[in-house]
């Protein structure tokens, strides 16, 4: 059964590719511009200009590693009646 859904497969996108060809080699203007946007683009994202791009911040000192104080914790007492408590045993 694996085999035959690959099968499948490959004939589908065969099937697209060929559609995707003989629409480019028909009408090519159609493709051009959206092609173009996509490199543009990615371009973009790969090179972004200066203007974008974040200043090196050196490394807080909050992130550096050593000794760290341990925080310290306190009870703060509540105002709860021990009537609104679960019972103990179930």
């Amino acid at each position: 059964m694996r085999n035959r859904n690959s099968t499948v497969a490959y004939v589908i996108f065969g099937l697209i590719a060929i559609g995707i060809l003989a629409s480019v080699l028909s009408n090519p203007g159609t493709f051009i511009i959206p092609i173009l946007v996509f490199g543009v683009i990615f371009f973009l994202y790969k090179f972004p200009p200066n203007r974008w791009r974040q200043p090196k911040r050196p490394s807080s000192s909050r992130f550096q590693k050593g000794k760290r104080r341990n925080a310290t914790f306190r009870v703060i007492q509540g105002n709860k009646d021990s009537s609104d408590e679960p019972p103990k045993y179930h």
